[in-house]
């Protein structure tokens, strides 16, 4: 992979966006049947992960359950996955706060943990309509202060997030740390407005999809990169297909996503989306990745019937 830089960027410094260039994969969170952290387990996960051709993984996010951690457990998170793929491949956390302060203390310990980007989730403040750019730039700033390159996070309300709009974005480019945009809108139009703003403000942040449920479209609509909970399953075929588009292979593409990809999404991302996290935990368990499937409560586990649904679309993505 390009190395995630570590080191603080200048005001006005120019980003390089083929460090972002691949896929990146949203790691879910193997636990124990009493609901903690087996950092054992994650451990095998991450190399399992970093054998498949991605470019970095990402921790503590809403795949991983990051909502549901204590600080402490985000930061032993942090340092098992990064002690176990080392420069190779980069590790970012997802950052999910409150409020300024509290966002730069937890950032602080990442960052020391060995965290080499942050995932910036959105805030309660943001909330609401109209959304002031100022506000988000103030945040995003403060957290910029401890010297980590920062991504975006444009998720759908759907999924507890904020759509940042292309005043926002546009505000937003000023923050010397922001590297890139993960767009997770999961909506067409959304996306390639989102797509415009930022290219048009700061053309060297990077444009990165996060929509599993229509990666293959995404890609082809303008992707620099891929942050994805899918991968965190299935990375190899989405490296293929990532790939693939990249390289103007579209027939190719077009053919797997089809045929193996996105009968497998619609089956991961499927409502409730919720239950995605547990959906993943059972594919790997289905492969031999993992061997508990727990997920920390309220989250509920998988029925028979999707534990069913989940191998047959497996099987037909040739993940079995």
């Amino acid at each position: 992979m390009v190395e995630l830089v570590t080191a603080r960027l200048p005001v006005g410094a120019r980003r390089d966006i083929g460090r972002y260039g691949g896929v990146n994969a949203s790691m879910a969170l193997p636990m124990t049947a009493d609901h903690r952290p087996d950092l054992g387990a994650l451990r095998r996960y991450a190399r399992w992960l970093a054998d498949q051709g991605v470019i970095a993984v990402t921790v503590n996010a809403d795949t991983g359950e990051g909502a549901h951690l204590t600080p402490a457990e985000r930061v032993a998170v942090v340092e098992t996955v990064k002690d176990e793929v080392g420069q190779g491949v980069g590790v970012v956390s997802g950052l999910i706060a409150a409020y300024t302060e509290q966002a730069v203390e937890i950032a602080k310990a990442l960052r020391d943990a060995g965290a080499d980007a942050l995932l910036v989730f959105s805030i309660p403040a943001f909330t609401g309509s109209p959304l002031p750019p100022e506000l988000v730039h103030r945040y995003f700033a403060a957290i910029g202060e401890v010297g980590l390159p920062l991504i975006a996070f444009n998720l759908t309300p759907s999924l507890g997030g904020v759509i940042l709009r292309p005043d926002v974005i546009r505000r937003l480019t000023d923050v010397a740390e922001l590297q890139a945009v993960k767009e997770a809108s999961f909506d067409a139009a959304t996306y390639v407005s989102t797509r415009d703003a930022l290219r048009a403000a700061a053309p060297d942040v990077a444009f990165l999809s996060g929509c599993d449920t229509f990666m293959y479209e995404s890609f082809v609509l303008g992707a620099d990169g891929a942050l994805l909970g899918y991968a965190g399953l299935a990375a190899a075929l989405t490296v293929r297909i990532f790939g693939d588009v990249r390289d103007g292979r579209y027939a190719q593409a077009q053919r797997l996503n089809r045929e193996r990809m996105q009968p497998l999404a619609e089956v991961l991302f499927g409502a409730p989306v919720r239950n995605s996290r547990a959906r993943i935990k059972e594919g790997l368990r289905l492969l031999g990745v993992i061997d508990e499937v727990a997920v920390r409560p309220p989250l509920l586990g998988l029925d028979d019937a999707e534990r069913t649904a989940l191998r047959t679309a497996m099987e037909r993505a040739g993940l079995l």
